[in-house]
């Protein structure tokens, strides 16, 4: 059981890994943006570009990328998790069944 749990703890590494690269690329951009041209270093996260709808503030590229991956692992991660323990249960059966051949 225990070997199970480093398993699925490593998956869900993988998974959150994952989220995180294509997080910090997207992050790297803005800050590319943000030395070239300027702006503020407070981001403003808002449900409609009026004033109405849900909002809130943070400051600094670094609460950007972890809000986004925070949102990424909440809306993807469980799926990626049980996609990646699929693709490992179907490999394990294929060797398994190279091992009878």
């Amino acid at each position: 059981m225990k070997d199970t749990n480093a398993i699925e703890k490593a998956l869900k590494l993988k998974v959150s890994n994952e989220l995180r690269d294509i997080v910090n690329r997207f992050t790297a951009d803005v800050e590319k943006i943000r030395n070239k041209y300027g702006g503020k270093i407070y981001y403003d996260f808002k449900e409609y570009s009026t004033n109405e709808g849900a909002e809130f503030h943070v400051d600094g590229v670094a609460k950007v990328n972890g809000v986004i991956h925070r949102m990424l692992m909440d809306n993807h991660g469980e799926h990626m998790l049980n996609y990646k323990t699929k693709e490992l249960l179907e490999d394990i059966n294929i060797f398994n069944k190279l091992d009878l051949i």
